[in-house]
């Protein structure tokens, strides 16, 4: 999810405030999105309150892999720590943005966490989610390995990370979107933008290949547990 659990953003808390608005304001907006520099589709403020029969094949499964003690990282808006509080688990929604807190508080998020993901320590997790392009909070692939790392170290016995990313290479078919001759074409810059307020950060798309290199770095084991037709996938990663 493009929330602000990672590091490197820079600028206001634009999600955040998109979040607050559609709750407490009842005014739905949408969001700018730039990927290196060109125009893409706005993202609505609907998309972090969606119910379950909404959201994606896998963010379906993710959730039902869950177990025991669960930690939500980018928790947003709290749509997927609700359908897990609802499944009757231990859910911890993690979330550096103020606003979006104050929206999951509001909304019934039992334990919500406002901090970065690498300043948070507590506990052990059966399960933690990176959910909505979540490693990409990371922004490059040195930083993916030290993500992970540090996730490693709040895994229960027996625990999984289960997160979902894109193979962005499938945009092969439409050159002027990305330049894919560049160094290094899954990791991208994004700016997004709600009025006045914009903020800047590097992101990334790791595919299946690089993301199980990436987790042997991190002294972690992959999976994949589902690929879709749009280049979407689902994997777990383990001890």
């Amino acid at each position: 999810m493009l929330t602000s659990s990672g590091a490197g953003v820079i600028g206001n808390d634009v999600l955040g405030s998109a979040m607050h608005r559609h709750f407490f304001g009842k005014n739905p907006c949408s969001v700018e999105v730039f990927i290196d520099g060109r125009k893409e589709d706005p993202m609505l403020s609907s998309l972090f309150f969606r119910e379950p029969r909404d959201m994606n094949a896998a963010e379906r499964e993710a959730m039902k892999r869950c177990r025991g003690r669960v930690l939500d990282v980018g928790a947003g808006a709290g749509c997927h720590t609700l359908e897990l509080q609802r499944m009757g688990l231990d859910v911890v929604a993690l979330e550096q943005s103020k606003r979006a807190c104050e929206v999951m508080r509001a909304r019934g998020v039992f334990n919500v966490e406002q901090t970065n993901i690498y300043s948070y320590s507590r506990g052990s997790f059966d399960a933690i989610l990176l959910l909505m392009n979540g490693f990409g909070i990371a922004g490059t692939e040195e930083g993916v390995i030290e993500l992970l790392r540090h996730l490693k170290t709040l895994l229960a016995p027996g625990g999984r990370i289960v997160g979902d990313s894109t193979d962005i290479r499938y945009f092969k078919q439409e050159q002027s979107r990305f330049d894919l001759e560049k160094g290094n074409f899954c990791e991208v810059q994004f700016e997004i933008r709600l009025e006045d307020d914009k903020q800047v950060f590097p992101w990334i798309y790791p595919d299946e290949v690089l993301l199980e290199v990436l987790a042997e770095e991190a002294g972690l084991m992959y999976n994949t547990i589902l690929y879709t037709d749009d280049y979407h996938f689902l994997c777990e990663l383990y001890v």
